[in-house]
């Protein structure tokens, strides 16, 4: 956390609590105030015992317990010792107030004018009251208690004056009370509000007097952290310490700038001197001397510089002689490319005349296996139209097998139907049979009924005959559908062979057609290779050419390289095996 935020919070935490001590203090002082809500509630309490049980300095309670031993006598003893209890309680609290820091005026009210009255109420009880109850002598009972009455009255009205004179006192007692709390609460304020501005002044002050200017001086520090020295501190004429820190940042900054400055005269004076040598070296390079090295002893940092270029004019020097050594290789090879170029060249010449016969014998193979590719799709196209008939006429034999199928089954469920007929002919032959009898017992009666029994019965013989012929037309029928039903599968059974050695015949022309197909796929693509031949060996008999005068310009080139190498002066220290060499490999 920076400084500007630690005082910041300081400061609010400071003032935060100086708040809620005020706020606390507020709150404390009105609990405890005259008239505030603890002195309410005690002052209450008091009242409520003062409402219930009677003060000792006031004898009414005795009075009552005289008045009530006169209605009563023979409560003698216990009054007694009522009374003597109050009249210790009496004394008690009459020495409490004689010892008492009141106000004079009260206290002369309470001990004195209260007393007397009361003082003559105590004899006269104690004295000739109690006496004449513990004697049973009402008459001097009753004189005693007139005087008593008369004593009680008195002390009453000096209790009444002492009563208004204590109020009076409690009332300025009071107003003094609170005439202090108020003068103390307004102390109060003022110190707390003292104590407020103290709290800002001293927080504005820090701020401005110390995290301001040390957050200036933070700025003016990065600033020349980024290397501007001519800056001008404001703080330099400050008495604090503050102005000792600017002061002594200042010191720093003119120590830096002057070692800065010396150090950079030192490093150019020492740069000057490589750079001559370096440029001496570099300008006999320039001229060709590549055997010319710096003897020079150079300072540490720059050491490095002269070893890489001695051993830079070292490598320089033995490539060099390697390029020369390599340009005599290298027009030789030219002659001998030139010479092998001129020869590949007429080889593939002749190379090129052959590939181009191949081809043409290729291209007529070629269309001789297109046309046998396509007699032989035609073929497969005849057997598949065959194939696809033989399959349409497989099927109607089938449908023909089952048609007959279909024939006979119906037949074999007519003779059933037949034998029925047969059965009711015959019980229609018994019925005439039994209404002949009847008619014959009947007799005259009856000879109606026997005529209708006689055509019953023809009619029944004759549906026999009937259905005994139809049976055997039916079984005729059937055994030549059976017949049929035979000659139809065996014909279906010759059409699945003729089938099966169609598919057969349409497999082996269609192997035949794909195989002329592949051959003249592959003589196609034997076509092609042999034109992308003869378009190479073309392109390789243009690239002789081509390399041949590549050749050439390749020779006169190294004449060229010869010369301009010729140039340099390499000398002993140049030469492959040299120590300058030997650094470089190493």
């Amino acid at each position: 956390m920076t400084i500007r935020k630690t005082v910041f919070a300081a400061g609010l935490a400071m003032l935060l609590i100086l708040v809620a001590s005020v706020a606390i203090s507020a709150l404390r002082i009105n609990d405890i105030r005259i008239g505030g809500p603890l002195h309410t509630k005690s002052r209450e309490a008091a009242d409520l015992v003062a409402d219930i049980l009677p003060p000792p300095e006031y004898v009414i309670e005795p009075y009552l317990e005289a008045s009530m031993l006169m209605r009563d006598p023979s409560r003698a003893e216990a009054t007694s010792r009522r009374i003597t209890a109050l009249k210790a309680a009496y004394d008690d609290r009459h020495q409490h107030w004689l010892e008492s820091d009141i106000d004079p005026v009260v206290k002369r009210a309470v001990t004195v004018e209260t007393h007397t009255p009361a003082q003559r109420f105590w004899q006269e009880l104690q004295g000739r009251f109690l006496p004449a109850a513990r004697q049973g002598d009402t008459a001097a009972m009753q004189q005693s208690f007139e005087r008593l009455s008369a004593h009680y009255a008195a002390h009453r009205a000096a209790v009444d004056r002492t009563v208004t004179l204590a109020n009076g006192y409690g009332q300025r007692l009071n107003e003094k009370a609170t005439a202090s709390l108020s003068e103390s609460m307004r102390l109060l304020g003022v110190l707390a509000l003292l104590l407020l501005a103290l709290v800002v002044g001293f927080c504005a002050m820090v701020i401005f007097r110390i995290v301001r200017p040390i957050g200036s001086m933070t700025t003016l520090m990065q600033r020349m952290g980024r290397g501007e020295m001519d800056i001008e501190n404001p703080h330099e004429q400050r008495k604090d310490e503050l102005g000792e820190t600017a002061r002594a940042l200042q010191s720093i900054v003119h120590y830096v700038e002057e070692k800065a400055r010396a150090d950079s005269e030192r490093e150019m004076a020492v740069q000057r001197r490589v750079v001559s040598s370096l440029g001496a070296a570099l300008a006999r390079l320039k001229d060709g001397g590549l055997n010319h090295r710096i003897a020079e002893e150079f300072p540490e940092a720059y050491v490095q510089l002269r070893d890489d270029y001695n051993l830079a004019a070292a490598a320089m020097s033995e490539a060099i002689s390697t390029v020369m050594a390599s340009i005599g290789r290298v027009s030789n090879s030219a002659s001998e490319i030139n010479a092998a170029i001129t020869e590949l060249a007429q080889r593939t010449e002749i190379q090129a005349n052959s590939l181009q016969e191949t081809a043409t014998a290729l291209r007529d193979l070629n269309d001789t296996v297109q046309h046998t590719a396509g007699a032989a799709q035609e073929a497969a196209s005849t057997v598949t139209s065959a194939q696809a008939e033989a399959q349409g006429n497989t099927i109607i034999v089938s449908e023909t097998v089952g048609a007959m199928d279909r024939i006979a089954s119906s037949t074999r469920q007519i003779v059933p139907i037949t034998e029925v007929i047969d059965r009711l002919a015959h019980q229609t032959h018994l019925l005439s049979l039994n209404a002949s009898v009847e008619a014959a017992r009947a007799g005259e009666a009856g000879k109606g009924f026997a005529v209708v029994s006689d055509e019953v019965r023809n009619l029944a013989t004759n549906s026999a005959d009937a259905a005994q012929q139809v049976k055997s037309l039916i079984e005729q029928c059937a055994d030549q559908v059976g017949e049929g039903v035979t000659l139809v599968g065996r014909s279906g059974e010759a059409f699945d062979t003729v089938m099966a050695k169609v598919l057969a015949i349409s497999e082996i022309i269609g192997r035949i057609a794909t195989s002329a197909q592949e051959q003249a796929e592959r003589l196609a693509q034997i076509s092609g290779a042999i034109g992308g031949m003869d378009r190479v060996t073309q392109q390789n008999a243009a690239m002789g050419e081509e390399c041949n005068a590549a050749a050439r310009m390749l020779a006169n080139e190294a004449d060229q390289l010869r010369q301009l190498v010729g140039r340099f002066d390499i000398g002993p220290a140049g030469l492959p095996g040299s120590p300058p060499a030997r650094r470089l490999a190493a």
